[in-house]
């Protein structure tokens, strides 16, 4: 949207980078005064003592890399039992 407008002024990207970091400056002002943060860092803590569920895909994935060890350590027995012959 700033490229349409400010495309032949050559002030045009200082311009947008003073409003953004105004309306950041603001945001964050805004969040510090609305947000209680005890409560928030309550929540988390309360929040970080539950155990995790973990998704389909972190569960087929970990289940594939055990498969994976355990041909490896296959593998390498038979390698040893070779050697010892």
């Amino acid at each position: 949207m700033f490229l349409v407008f400010f495309n032949n002024y050559a002030a045009g990207l200082s311009y947008y980078y003073f409003l953004s970091l105004l309306i950041t400056i603001v945001q964050t002002y805004v969040f510090r005064h609305v947000v209680n943060e005890e409560k928030m860092r309550a929540k988390m803590q309360e929040a970080s003592k539950k155990p995790r569920k973990k998704s389909g895909f972190m569960a087929r994935l970990e289940e594939a890399q055990r498969q994976q060890q355990a041909m490896l350590r296959e593998q390498e027995k038979r390698k040893k039992g070779a050697n010892r012959r």
